[in-house]
């Protein structure tokens, strides 16, 4: 009885392997981590990108239920910026699998969060890259074009750490997808001033759906499909913000939200 069992754990464990194998495709998983940001991608040759690391410990379950059963490399994470809704698992990460590079903002902070992610990295052989508008990144054909912040930004003291979130734009074939961590407004306008195309398919929606971003002008900017907000159920600070739910709606723009969907996965060709 107990190798028949063992034979059938076996079999279904092949079978979620199988599953998770690269497939051609590009997978983009925003996780349902309450009122926290985390997005898992995999490349159509199976290389692994996690932006941001959520609230607490949640995601690393949701990484062991996406990365075949075996796996403890991630190639890239990218940490849009240091507030604790978006760092606290990577400590943790860094520990228990092998991180080849991590992109970060120019500035970080002081934080107890922001010291546990520095002593991890210290421990670990990471490569640490600050990001930079005039040096984008790339795996297996996917291209992480870095929009925001720039050097100058960085300097002037001008700009929150929310305004200073790292903001990617992924590339893959003729599909785009913006990833804004929690810009305002006041970086929104200065990404619209700069002139740079960040006309995108899929938009994910900075600060949770707060209100003190999503401005009509940068979603008419980004003109995107569909936007995907990350935000917890009911949560203490009313996100997203029935405002800005209304700017989307007049502007015809459909929304999907993990505290109603749970995690959001999407796959492009």
């Amino acid at each position: 009885m107990w190798k028949r069992v063992f034979l059938f754990v076996v079999l279904l464990l092949g079978v979620r392997e199988s599953m998770l194998l690269p497939d051609g495709r590009l997978h983009l998983h925003i996780l349902d981590v309450g009122q926290g940001d985390a997005i898992f991608m995999v490349t159509p040759k199976g290389k692994q990108i996690l932006i941001d690391g959520g609230p607490d410990l949640s995601t690393l379950s949701h990484l062991g239920k996406l990365m075949p059963f075996f796996d403890r490399s991630i190639d890239l994470i990218v940490l849009t910026h240091s507030d604790a809704d978006h760092i606290t698992a990577l400590p943790e990460v860094l520990r228990r699998f092998h991180i080849d590079t991590i992109l970060l903002s120019g500035r970080l902070g002081n934080s107890g969060s922001v010291d546990a992610l520095l002593a991890a990295l210290q421990e670990s052989d990471t490569t640490i890259i600050t990001a930079n508008p005039q040096e984008d990144l790339s795996l297996d054909g996917v291209v992480l074009d870095v929009i925001w912040p720039t050097a100058d930004a960085i300097a002037n003291n001008r700009f929150s750490n929310n305004n200073l979130s790292v903001v990617v734009r992924i590339v893959y074939n003729d599909h785009e997808i913006l990833l804004t961590g929690d810009i305002e407004k006041s970086a929104e306008d200065a990404i619209l001033a700069s002139g740079v195309d960040i006309q995108s398919d899929i938009l994910k929606v900075a600060h949770h759906g707060s209100r003190t971003s999503s401005s009509t002008g940068f979603l008419l900017a980004v003109h995107p499909d569909i936007a995907l907000i990350s935000v917890g159920r009911d949560n203490q600070y009313g996100h997203p913000h029935p405002s800005v739910l209304d700017r989307f709606h007049a502007l015809g723009i459909p929304i999907k939200t993990t505290a109603e969907e749970g995690v959001i996965s999407l796959e492009f060709r």
